[in-house]
């Protein structure tokens, strides 16, 4: 088995984030932490920096540092390309040349050594363990000792990607440690130490890694080591995957801190993504989103084909499909593998795998199915099992929503299967939760209640009002600290001017005072003085006064935006937990559904939970928007329209038209209007348009409309073009729950409602957005 490679090294001082090796997948498909041999981090901005320098070099350790790196570079590139390995080869050949010439013993071993990787990376990884053993016993033999320590820090790379045994892994980075500290080289002895954490959290050993990484962080703060970076968002890895996000997202904002601070951006589009998947992971969507975006873009700019920039092209594509999207999710997937293609298994892997949610939403279920069979035998022919677990999951929801319950039970299991210690708790939750929903589709209730219990314990774990506010807590002292630093600068700007102002005036007074005392007025110019002095006393005092109070003011303003920001954080988390509590009523709904055999029973249920739905989805759409007090009607009720349809089946014969002007309306009249559509719109469903009277050549048609009358009244409308009321149907006398409902949400919110049922079933209701005390008036037509 060849491992996948990526696109940049690790110095000896520090983990580099990307795709380099075999992917270990540490709690779900993504690991973005690749290791290579000691060398510098390097791109294909720097690629030019070195190639500019070689013209310009002379024939020593400075040609030879930028020869090795470049070397490097080509033969740590994604995928086994010859053409890659060849020119990496190219530039090891001429540095072995000038290290002969040199005479630098370690040099030649290094070189040596990267030989041996290519070698490997070619195909031959047999041959390079035997090249290794003898490159190392070379070390010694010439007592070599840092020769020695870098063979076998490379050794350990290797063999930690390709040996399911560490025990020669963890064996050889501690050899190597042991080298660097009796050779004083703290900052290499650290780093053997830190691989020794990262083998830790590759197996999963997550406790053992995170106290080995704090003993790492505090032995490089101590020699003053400035990118902590590659430390923290390791740290940050393992506090999401133990379910500690408080930990998660303190070290991912530390780690972009340390970045911004040294300006080593190399790594930045693995940190953008290791941030925006904690951000998704605590609910936190839109800014998840935003991150995702920045990873995306700077992966693009590398153009260099990499399985984390697929991975966040797929998550950009959900959030698309979800936006009602598909084709413009697709066309993103497409127009990246043409702009830059996979040239790895894993790669592929992640790829079909973004096509498999491209056709699910589009509808092509045959399409979709075989791609995600496809990420299936990809990622089993590079053996890589956990990184298939994302894989399992996706296809079983899939299957679960075609209904084929023993299929999504089985692909559900298989995720649920890989290492606990692996697996991050966030995923181990949803996979409980979607075994709940299979169990309770085929009617095993006693294992859906233990999925459920198990969902709801690892949901309240991760999420608890103690958590939930020291993650808050943390964003506002990261937003906060971003905002000192430029009011800083703007201080700095300012005292700078002030200095320059202060010169000149006193450059001027001098003049002045000159000029008086030429003429004589020593007697004038003295009592001027003093006059002066008092004044500058005066305005001294007055200044300090002015300071004081600013200063209050500051901190007056300060609390206020605290009490304002922990305001809308609870208000976030008040919808929040309406809507989960919500969703449990639903779920409860629907596991009630499997005890009852009456139709009308079961549709009295159906319709319960379609209220329950409207209602929940005026929480989500709140927790999830800034605008805490107003809801985006257009968005709401198509979130609607297109629930109810998909609910009673009749994609195909039945097309929902949604014209809604941009309308943002208060919660208060949102929420029943949109209880008024639900019931509108269900009585249509129901009763409009027959079963078989209406082909999916020849559908029909569901119109709602929401548009303002004047600045501070709409109309919304309801129109179908079905079969109309019944002869002889009185709405006047009639005392059905969905008409009266109707009703009654119209008189609630002082509505004007009008039932016409000529011609299909109109139904219009015009309101104010002003709050009235009268009752609605209403007629039937």
């Amino acid at each position: 088995m060849q491992p996948v490679k990526g696109n940049a090294h690790q110095r000896s001082t520090g983990l580099l984030a990307s795709c380099n090796h075999k992917l270990f997948v540490v709690g779900c498909i993504l690991a973005l932490h690749s290791l290579s041999a000691s060398g510098q981090n390097i791109n294909r901005q720097l690629v030019n920096r070195l190639l500019v320098q070689l013209q310009k070099s002379q024939p020593d350790t400075n040609r030879l540092s930028a020869l090795l790196e470049l070397g490097k570079f080509h033969i740590y590139k994604p995928g086994e390309s010859k053409v890659d390995l060849d020119s990496g080869r190219t530039y090891l050949y001429k540095a072995k040349k000038l290290s002969d010439s040199l005479h630098l013993r370690t040099w030649q071993h290094n070189i040596e050594s990267m030989f041996v990787i290519a070698n490997m990376e070619g195909g031959n990884p047999e041959s390079g363990r035997s090249q290794f053993s003898a490159l190392i016993t070379d070390c010694q033999r010439t007592g070599d000792k840092e020769g020695e320590a870098i063979a076998r820090f490379r050794l350990g790379i290797w063999l930690r990607n390709v040996d399911p045994d560490y025990t020669n892994v963890y064996a050889n980075f501690r050899q190597a440690a042991a080298i660097y500290k009796a050779l004083h080289k703290p900052e290499q002895e650290i780093t053997a130490l830190k691989e020794i954490a990262v083998t830790h959290l590759y197996h999963g050993d997550l406790a053992i890694a995170e106290t080995e990484l704090l003993n790492v962080l505090n032995r490089y703060k101590a020699i003053r080591y400035p990118r902590l970076h590659y430390t923290y968002t390791l740290l940050s890895t393992i506090g999401r995957m133990k379910g500690d996000f408080n930990k998660g997202l303190l070290y991912g904002m530390l780690c972009l801190e340390s970045m911004n601070k040294t300006a080593d951006t190399v790594s930045a589009a693995a940190f953008y993504g290791d941030l925006a998947r904690i951000y998704v992971e605590i609910g936190n969507h839109q800014k998840g989103i935003e991150w995702y975006k920045k990873s995306l873009a700077a992966w693009r700019h590398e153009r260099l084909p990499n399985f984390a920039m697929y991975y966040a092209a797929g998550v950009l594509a959900k959030d698309l499909i979800d936006q009602k999207k598909p084709q413009d999710a697709l066309r993103l997937i497409q127009q990246l593998v043409r702009e830059i293609p996979t040239n790895t298994i894993i790669q592929k892997a992640c790829v079909a795998q973004n096509l498999a949610y491209c056709y699910d939403a589009l509808k092509n279920y045959p399409l979709a199915e075989r791609y995600y069979e496809e990420t299936l035998n990809w990622y089993a022919k590079n053996k890589i099992f956990e990184a298939s677990q994302q894989a399992h999951q996706d296809i079983g929801g899939f299957y679960f929503n075609r209904k084929q319950f023993n299929k999504a039970n089985y692909h559900l299991q298989k995720a649920l299967s890989f290492l606990p210690q692996k697996n991050a708790l966030s995923t181990v939750r949803d996979i409980h939760f979607m075994l709940f929903k299979v169990d309770s589709a085929q009617g095993n209730y006693l294992s859906a209640i233990n999925h459920f219990r198990r969902y709801k314990s690892l949901n309240d774990s991760l999420f608890n009002e103690t958590k939930s506010r020291q993650i808050a807590s943390l964003q506002i002292q990261y937003d906060t600290q971003k905002k000192e630093q430029n009011i800083a600068l703007l201080t700095k700007q300012s005292r700078l001017q002030q200095s320059e102002i202060k010169h000149a005036q006193t450059t001027r007074n001098g003049i002045i005072a000159g000029a008086i005392l030429l003429a004589g007025l020593l007697g004038v110019s003295y009592n001027r003085y003093r006059l002066k002095q008092k004044s500058n006393q005066l305005l001294e005092a007055k200044q300090v006064e002015i300071n004081q109070k600013n200063q209050s003011l500051e901190q007056v303003l300060g609390e206020k935006e605290e009490l304002l920001a922990e305001k809308e954080w609870m208000l976030k988390e008040i919808h929040h937990r309406v809507k989960n509590n919500l969703q449990v009523i639903s779920s409860l709904l629907n596991a009630q559904s499997d005890f009852l055999h009456d139709s009308t029973a079961l549709a009295a249920i159906r319709e319960s939970q379609n209220r329950v739905h409207v209602m929940a989805l005026i929480h989500q759409k709140l927790y999830q928007s800034n605008n805490m007090a107003q809801v985006d009607m257009a968005n709401y009720i198509r979130d609607i329209v297109d629930y109810l349809v998909d609910s009673f089946d009749r994609q195909d014969s039945i097309r929902g038209n949604v014209a809604v002007s941009v309308v943002l309306l208060d919660v208060t009249l949102a929420t029943p209007l949109g209880l008024i559509i639900n019931e509108a719109v269900t009585n249509s469903l129901k009763y409009a348009f027959p079963s078989g009277a209406y082909p999916p050549h020849s559908p029909g048609t569901l119109t709602i409309s929401l548009s303002p009358v004047d600045q501070l009244s709409y109309l919304l409308t309801i129109n179908d073009d079905g079969v109309g009321l019944p002869a002889g149907y009185d709405v006047d006398k009639s005392n059905t729950l969905g008409l009266t409902m109707i009703k009654g949400l119209s008189r609630q919110i002082g509505g004007q409602l009008r039932i016409n049922g000529d011609d299909g079933v109109q139904i219009s209701l015009q309101f104010s957005i002003v709050k009235k005390t009268a009752r609605t008036a209403w007629s039937s037509q």
